[in-house]
């Protein structure tokens, strides 16, 4: 007999195979693949992926349908496998659907969205056929306001609305605040392939990803223990409006009882993009754009209420503007108490905007004020902070110890700390100016851009001059030297303005009250653009605005008073007090009878955007306490919480 070492084969030590005969004699089986989401909801199969069987055998399945989410569609059914161990590849995901469950009869396995992205699911492939679940996270909601499209865009589909129905019958919305992009979602690491470099021996360093979308908060820390260098937030959790959706998403998760490990009953949010960005100095114009977004809310608002779904809002900054335009939309109809909870989070709004007086508006073109959104809100929470350099003056007294102790040795330290913890670094420098928020009506510097003339300007392109030429004089529109020319050109066309104003508010009028209340996307103004947040604008508002818009102009755009002390800041201090000289008695009362919650942040919020990712502190205090366990979970519920 020839030696074994002679041979050109090396002997199998096991020649019938792990399961006592050859591969290639094996039996053939089934695998039987079902599909749902975390609801168990039957999900349809658009791609079923791969199974590569003990044979290195790849099969796939043919789809006859895969976009009907039917109980027939759900199913995949793989033929003609080896019997023995498998493994099941998922293709590249629809869009935020993550895998995070694999059952078998035997077995049930949970695990994180991507975590088998890399070597892909284990199975055993049995006599006859097995069966297997998979379960997948439905698709996160975001509502997009930023972009002109159809009413039914603004609107949940009817498998979104069936989903907020079934996943314990509340939708929670969240609208981001000034200075947002859109963005993007981040990107799921492939750990496999990535390598690291250690010491200058073994492979050089490299960090690899995987072409699918991440639409969960992902801990970025403990993900740079695979990657060449450490990991940047934007690159895992995304940017824009889809980082604010990822992080809020998973801290009102949290808060509720997700443990980070078992995501079942893990929750989604509908979150609320909408066009904030206008540049750090220009503020009415993001104001406008407030306005106009709270207008295409309303709908989504009526849609889920006359569904019979919870809704609890919870906005950030000057995405109350937002929300309050369009409670105050749906309040002026008469839909009261549509909303359970309104929480107003750093509201960038004025401390007396809840109040139901419109004489107590102080804004020059009178928008400050929305005097029927409280009747749409069952309750209102202010969650504001003295600490909050943006909207305020930063105020030292409520800062941590370890904060008052930095700053009192290193000062540049401290403001350096305070830029890097900010989501919109040019916002911080901004508030070192005793805060931006209380400057949002200035004129000056010019190079700056800022004040009410450029979005006037841009609004009224078509009128252009509205005032006499600027730098003639200290007063160049009570100067005896205007040319008769120039004073004849402005009066024309104010006449022209004025005219068409009046005319849009005649023509808008009855068609914005039959939309709203038959639940659909009123018309928006666009002359009357400031007043936006009305659910329509009668003729006599409308010359009362062209008034106030006259008497801006005269002043060169500058307002004569400044604006009122932001809510996010004060709080209801200074309008609540009855020492206070803006007293305002609805605003007390409502305090008093518990309609408005006030909950000063100021011990543990120092950065206007410090909820994204929060203290321990701010996390327990706020999150869990004031939101979640006070609140929602008391008096509303969470998803399935």
């Amino acid at each position: 007999m020839t030696p074994a070492s002679n041979l050109p084969f090396s002997p199998s030590s096991a020649p019938l195979g792990a399961h006592g005969a050859p591969i290639c004699a094996h039996e053939t089986a089934n695998v039987r693949l079902q599909r749902s989401d975390n609801l168990r909801r039957p999900k349809a199969f658009i791609n079923a992926g791969t199974i590569k069987d003990e044979s290195g055998h790849v099969a796939t399945v043919a789809l006859q349908d895969g976009t009907e989410h039917t109980p027939d569609n759900a199913e995949a059914i793989f033929t003609q496998l080896v019997t023995g161990n498998a493994r099941w590849h998922w293709p590249e995901e629809p869009e935020g659907e993550h895998l995070i469950g694999f059952d078998t009869v035997s077995e049930q396995r949970r695990f994180a969205p991507g975590h088998y992205l890399d070597e892909g699911v284990d199975l055993t492939v049995i006599q006859g056929e097995r069966k297997a679940r998979v379960i997948h996270l439905p698709p996160p909601v975001i509502i997009s306001l930023r972009e002109p499209a159809p009413a039914s865009g603004d609107l949940l589909t009817d498998e979104q609305l069936d989903y907020f129905r079934e996943n314990g019958n509340n939708a929670l919305i969240y609208i981001h605040g000034y200075n947002v992009s859109h963005g993007e979602w981040g990107r799921f690491l492939n750990r496999q392939d990535s390598q690291k470099h250690y010491g200058g021996h073994g492979p050089g360093p490299r960090t690899a990803w995987h072409p699918n979308k991440a639409t969960v908060w992902q801990d970025t820390e403990a993900l740079s223990e695979f990657t060449a260098s450490p990991l940047e937030d934007d690159d895992v959790n995304g940017t824009g409006a889809h980082s604010w959706a990822i992080h809020m998403e998973y801290q009102l998760n949290r808060a509720a009882g997700f443990d980070g490990k078992d995501w079942m009953p893990y929750s989604r949010i509908i979150n609320i993009s909408w066009p904030g960005d206008t540049g750090s100095t220009d503020f009415m114009q993001a104001e406008l754009n407030a306005m106009t977004s709270g207008r295409r809310l309303a709908p989504l608002l009526l849609q889920l209420a006359d569904a019979g779904i919870a809704i609890n809002l919870i906005s950030h900054s000057l995405g109350a503007r937002v929300a309050l335009t369009a409670l105050n939309i749906v309040g002026t109809i008469g839909r009261s108490n549509l909303v359970d909870h309104l929480f107003l989070w750093q509201p960038a709004v004025a401390d007396n905007a809840l109040t139901n007086n419109n004489s107590r508006d102080v804004h020059p073109l009178g928008l400050g004020v929305f005097p029927s959104a409280h009747s749409a809100a069952r309750k209102i929470v202010v969650l504001h902070s003295r600490g909050d350099g943006i909207l305020g003056p930063e105020n030292a007294d409520d800062r941590a110890w370890w904060q008052k102790a930095l700053h009192h040795i290193q000062p540049l330290a401290m403001t350096a700390w305070t830029l890097a913890k900010a989501d919109a670094p040019m916002d911080e420098i901004l508030g070192k100016l005793h805060g931006a928020y209380n400057k949002k009506w200035w004129c000056f510097p010019s190079f700056l851009d800022n004040g009410f003339g450029p979005a006037i300007e841009k609004l009224y392109k078509d009128y252009l001059p509205l005032t006499f030429e600027a730098g003639k004089t200290a007063h160049p529109q009570r100067s005896a030297y205007v040319p008769e020319a120039v004073k004849k050109t402005v009066q024309a066309n104010w006449d022209r303005l004025e005219k068409d104003i009046l005319a849009e508010a005649d023509a808008l009028w009855q068609p914005c009250i039959d939309c709203l209340r038959n639940g659909e996307r009123p018309p928006d103004y666009t002359l009357l653009a400031p007043l936006n947040h009305r659910a329509s604008v009668s003729l006599q508002i409308a010359k009362d605005y062209v008034f106030r818009l006259k008497k801006l102009a005269v002043n060169g755009w500058f307002p004569e008073q400044s604006p009122r002390p932001a809510l996010g800041y004060v709080g209801f201090d200074e309008v609540a007090n009855e020492e206070a000289t803006a007293f305002d008695k609805f605003i007390f009362e409502s305090l008093n009878d518990g309609k408005f919650i006030p909950a000063n942040q100021s011990k543990w919020l120092f950065i206007h955007s410090g909820m994204k990712t929060p203290t321990q502190e701010l996390f327990e205090e706020i999150y869990q306490r004031e939101i979640m366990q006070n609140r929602l979970l008391a008096n509303s519920k969470f998803g399935r919480y």
